[in-house]
């Protein structure tokens, strides 16, 4: 905004007798004295702070002073002074000055004595003036992401202060003065360096809210609980060991936050808090879950994860309003697929019916764990799994086509233990169904040729291969034909990079060469792979046995439930809970959720596998067909025997539920297409009129997958059949009017997807987003890639960090400088052409989250923001 629009501005607030004038986030430098005649103003906003879609405020890390500081994000000027004509504002009930620059609050603001609330969070303020304490109608005071290293005691004069904030400031003690506020109801001290409370603090009695997160306060004093009218009290990341009995004397407390200390026990004095209703205490070293928890009637949320719990007692289930129960993280002898997945907690009742299992009668661990051997075609898959198996080498092995499974019963810690080994076939054709069978719970061997490079054994892909889909599991790179020559990669660069690698070891199938070694390491992880010894009640442990000594490939769900009827599970929804445990573990393959699948079967996840390797690796579709499949052809490929008629179009449906292929419109008879075997040539019609937005994802590695799935998911707006193995052509249609075309492209060389939209600009923006929201469904099953969007009419130029822009809009930056172009772009313009303000906002803060949370933890859970500063102040 303009000097003279800013005069105009408040000319016609004088006019029109405004109330209130917000000049947020308008980039001004100063203001003019012409504002102090707006003497009628109540409210003046010169920074706010950002909102979310549901109208909180949004945190976030801000450049303050040459420093990223963690705060309230904030929408504000380049103020750093203010004109004293302010003081005739006398009016004034509401002042709001973050997002500048301002080292200090003016002395005239002393006359602004109906003043209730006082906002200057995310400025250089280095002192709090003494001229607060005179505005004696103050109810709030936001001083947040300051540079205050103290609390004088002249507030204890601001007699109708209700909430006082003072996050991510400066401040090493609480001062004993700060009991004089007496009506104060909310107290926010997190991100100090406050070491301890004092006793004084009891005196606050109105007070509701204590944050004090993030400080290295290590001792919780008993003067505490004088504090009767508490109800949130948050002391996460401190240096806290011990929970004193005495807080049971917060008789109103319905939160208590204790995440990332010392504490090693639960004491049984929180049971007297009655009406508690979270508890959290995760990362800390809990060993045990007393059985006086279950006194707390008002808890709906329990969190104990990542601490060193061995059992949860039956006496939680007692806790008849719990809605949340954490536990993940810990050493449980119960599968994580019953106590949840990385973004999700398990249902309270999943995780108490287990162990009702449990305790009902005999268990038996699982004792089987998944050794997955990947690597590229022709390494010696087979011939290392001979040697290891059967102690035997076949100098003509045939070349995997897909995937064999076999099993191979080790003894490890003197119990034996059933390796379920899985050797994918190295051919590109196959990558894209590896993410299926990819899991965590397994061991990792990453075969490669000794006579081969680096770079032709595709280590660094394959180990990113693994990160994606396999987080940290362990791997064990095997450098086979050592007999030929020894295996010359970089160790300690691999390892620096994936510490995941446990060993390096080099064989030879043909002598024997480093078998023995290879054996013993791979002995040694699997007896460190915590869910070989997951427990089963033995019931259920007996359906298991009973449905893969079947000897069958598939199953009615009838004759499941009459299975585990004969072992006495005759409740619904321990067989469901059973089954759903068998699939997650790869044993058994159901899909309850699926509309055709759910009525039919339990499967052999062989029968499935093989049937689609074997129609994957026909030459003919590859070639003759290009990528077309019809149930003539699986009568064709697949051995009738094993897989009728009547199973087809089963398959073809499990097909369809892994993304592998879609059904072609309008033929007859009914045909299907297959992204990951189309021709690879892309075809010659593929360029685009006119300008185009453009958009980049960047990969650490690009799974074969991701293109193919994504063809499969935007089948529907495929334009002209134009399609090929790397890349497809879209059209955005409105009735029978395509307003737009899209070319979406794959290069596995450098690792990027380009998309490229031309025609209508209205609805460009839109069909991106389609697009974007398709790519995000198929990136929620591995490691993130980073988005990229090309410099405006210089697309020699390397292109932008998209989350970068979208920070430097968050931070108020207006232009993004390219110095090598000599170049000032609009960000807001720049950024427009992509999304719009509000989904931009809802973007960058969903980005942030993930960011800091994968970095610590997910979960399904409402965090609100002080309980996100808690955790991002850890990281």
């Amino acid at each position: 905004m303009t000097t003279d629009e800013l005069l105009a501005l408040i000319d016609q607030a004088e006019k029109e007798g405004w109330t209130e004038l917000d000049l947020a986030g308008q980039g001004l430098s100063e203001l003019p004295e012409e504002i102090g005649k707006l003497t009628q103003l109540e409210r003046l906003i010169l920074g706010k702070g950002k909102k979310d879609k549901d109208g909180d405020q949004q945190w976030g890390h801000t450049l303050i002073n040459g420093k990223l500081q963690w705060g309230p994000l904030t929408i504000g000027n380049n103020l750093s002074d203010l004109p004293d004509c302010l003081a005739n504002l006398t009016h004034l009930r509401y002042l709001n000055l973050s997002g500048n620059s301002f080292e200090e609050i003016p002395g005239w603001i002393a006359k602004l004595s109906r003043l209730e609330t006082l906002i200057a969070f995310a400025n250089q303020i280095n002192e709090i003036s003494e001229h607060i304490a005179q505005l004696t109608s103050l109810q709030q005071l936001y001083l947040s992401s300051n540079q205050i290293s103290e609390i004088p005691d002249s507030l204890t004069g601001l007699g109708s202060l209700q909430q006082l904030y003072l996050i991510s400031n400066q401040i090493s003690e609480i001062p004993d003065s700060l009991t004089g506020l007496g009506s104060l109801q909310q107290l926010y001290l997190s991100s100090n360096q406050i070491s301890e409370i004092p006793d004084s603090l009891a005196g606050l009695g109105s007070l509701q809210q204590l944050y004090l997160s993030s400080n290295q306060i290590s001792e919780i004093p008993d003067s505490l609980a004088g504090l009767g009218s508490l109800q949130q009290l948050y002391l996460s990341s401190n240096q806290i060991s011990e929970i004193p009995d005495s807080l049971a004397g917060l008789g109103s407390l319905q939160q208590l936050y204790l995440i990332s200390n010392q504490i090693s026990e639960i004491p049984d004095s929180l049971a007297g808090l009655g009406l508690l209703q979270q508890l959290d205490l995760r990362f800390n070293q809990i060993s045990e879950i007393p059985d006086s928890l279950a006194g707390l009637g008002s808890l709906q949320q329990l969190y104990l994860s990542s601490n060193q719990i061995s059992q949860i007692p039956e006496s939680l289930e007692n806790l008849i309003k719990l809605k949340t129960l954490d536990v993940r993280n810990n050493p449980l002898p119960i599968s994580p697929e019953i106590l949840g997945s990385k973004q999700k907690s398990g249902s309270v009742s999943g995780i108490f019916n287990y162990c009702r299992q449990l305790r009902s009668g005999d268990v038996r661990p699982l004792n089987e764990a998944k050794l997955i051997l990947v690597g590229q075609g022709s390494v010696g898959k087979t011939s290392l799994i001979s040697r290891l198996i059967k102690d035997s080498f076949n100098p003509n092995e045939e070349q995997t086509d897909g995937l064999n499974v076999s099993n191979w019963q080790i003894n490890v810690n003197t119990k034996d233990v059933r390796l379920n080994v899985w050797d994918f076939g190295g051919q590109e054709i196959y990558h894209a169904t590896h993410q299926f069978f990819l899991t965590k719970r397994s061991l990792y061997l990453l075969v490669c040729n000794c006579r081969t490079s680096e770079d032709e054994n595709r280590l660094d892909y394959w180990l990113k291969l693994i990160k994606s889909f396999g987080d940290d599991a362990p791997v064990i790179i095997v450098g086979n034909k050592r007999d030929e020559q020894p295996l010359d990669i970089n160790r300690k660069a691999l390892r620096d990079k994936y510490p995941n690698i446990k060993f390096i070891i080099e064989t030879s199938c043909s002598d024997g060469t480093g078998i023995d070694e290879l054996n013993q390491a791979i002995l040694k992880e699997v007896g460190q792979l915590k869910e070989v010894y997951d427990l089963l009640p033995l019931s259920w442990f007996e359906v298991k046995e009973k449905l893969e000594n079947l000897d069958k490939d598939f199953i009615k769900y009838s004759k499941y439930e009459s299975i585990c009827g004969q072992q006495g599970i005759e409740e619904e929804k321990d067989q469901t809970q059973l089954i759903n445990l068998l699939h997650n573990l790869g044993l058994v393959l159901n899909y309850s959720d699926h509309p055709l699948l759910k009525h039919t079967n339990v499967l052999n996840p062989d029968w499935v596998t093989t049937g689609i390797y074997t129609l994957l690796s026909d030459d003919d579709l590859k070639t003759e067909s290009k990528g077309q499949l019809t149930l003539a052809d699986l009568t064709r490929i697949l051995p009738p025997n094993r897989y009728p008629e009547q199973r087809h179009t089963y398959l073809i449906e499990l097909m369809k539920e892994f993304q592998l292929c879609f059904q072609l419109p309008e033929c007859s008879p009914e045909r299907y297409l297959i992204p990951g075997i189309l021709p690879k040539e892309e075809p010659e019609d593929t360029d685009l009129e006119g300008d185009t937005l453009e958009f980049q994802y960047h990969y650490t590695v690009l799974p074969d997958s991701v293109i193919s799935r994504f063809i499969v998911l935007m089948h529907d707006k495929i334009h002209e059949q134009t399609y090929w193995r790397s890349g497809v052509m879209l059209a955005y249609t409105e009735g029978d009017e395509v307003y737009n075309i899209a070319r979406i492209k794959a290069d596995s060389a450098d690792n990027k997807i380009f998309i490229a939209i031309s025609g209508n600009q209205s609805t460009r923006r839109l069909f991106l987003g389609l697009i974007r929201d398709v790519f995000k469904k198929i990136h929620a099953n591995f490691a993130k890639p980073t988005e990229w969007v090309p410099v405006p009419e210089h697309p020699e130029h390397p292109p932008l960090d998209y989350q970068e822009l979208l920070g430097l809009e968050d931070m108020g930056e207006q232009n993004v400088v390219i110095g090598k172009l000599k170049l000032k772009l609009n960000l807001r313009q720049l950024l427009d052409g992509y999304e719009s303000a509000t989904s931009r906002q809802q973007l960058w803060q969903a980005h942030k989250d993930t960011d800091h949370s994968d970095s610590l933890y997910t979960d399904d859970s409402d965090i609100d923001d002080e309980f996100q500063i808690d955790i991002f102040s850890i990281k």
